[in-house]
């Protein structure tokens, strides 16, 4: 069983530092870079007890090593900044900060297609140089030399899973991680029912599919495909100006399923 309440004060040994969260991006970040620490910080959304669950799931099917997991509970609460989209607002400058703590390679899952700027090459580079300037040699604290990547950013979400299914990864891993951020999703009768329709699902949907992953019928409380606002969508992605490379994987998806 996962220990889910891990003390801060527990020092990781470790240099590298994954921010983790059960989603199928830092699960895939863990099986394919292999870092020393996975930092899971809780932040008060409202769908952290299912993503605490995933995690859970995770452990007890052998696909996260749990001597590597540190939960840092009750130490951040951002519920009080959380949109109504489960957007947060600079949420990993927070965590970058925390995890600076455990190391000093500090690797956040991001990838080609994301779209916030608290993910892109320019904060990992102001974020470096922030930690290192804060963890110069003074009276408390001897030097740490820190860097923050995300070193798939330039992949897309299934350019990465045909890489980690490539190198032996489970599909079924995939599955049981969990990507869904739509409100809705987490007052359904069967909460750990992805939503289908909310941005992470629609993009975790097309790696999979794209990678002929068998994904279960009920898997999804509505059809990918048929989220209401992608029609909307649909010219700037055939011009391929809306998510960049990420645009042809959607319109390989879509079109398999005759939307495009």
């Amino acid at each position: 069983m996962v220990n889910m309440v891990t003390s801060g004060k527990q020092k990781a040994t470790g240099k590298s530092v994954l921010l983790y969260s059960g989603g199928m991006d830092s699960l895939m970040f863990d099986y394919l870079m292999k870092p020393d620490v996975l930092l899971y910080i809780p932040t008060g959304s409202e769908y952290e007890m299912i993503e605490s669950s995933k995690i859970q799931l995770l452990g007890k099917y052998g696909y996260l090593d749990e001597d590597k997991l540190v939960v840092l509970s009750r130490v951040l609460d951002l519920s009080k900044f959380e949109r109504d989209d489960a957007i947060v607002p600079n949420r990993n400058a927070h965590l970058m900060l925390l995890a600076s703590m455990y190391g000093e390679k500090l690797i956040l899952g991001s990838v080609q297609g994301d779209r916030s700027f608290d993910k892109d090459p320019i904060f990992y580079e102001k974020m470096t140089d922030l930690l290192n300037h804060m963890w110069k040699e003074q009276h408390w604290t001897e030097e740490r030399i820190f860097t923050v990547s995300s070193p798939y950013k330039d992949k897309t979400k299934t350019e990465i899973v045909k890489e980690y299914l490539e190198r032996g990864g489970s599909a079924d891993a995939l599955l049981l991680s969990w990507s869904c951020y739509d409100p809705q999703s987490r007052f359904l009768l069967d909460p750990e029912r992805a939503c289908g329709w909310c941005k992470p699902c629609f993009r975790k949907w097309i790696s999979l599919h794209n990678n002929n992953i068998s994904i279960p019928e009920d898997y999804y409380a509505n059809n990918p495909w048929e989220a209401p606002w992608l029609e909307k969508l649909i010219p700037s992605v055939l011009e391929k100006n809306y998510r960049g490379k990420e645009d042809y994987d959607w319109c390989e998806a879509l079109t398999s399923k005759g939307v495009i």
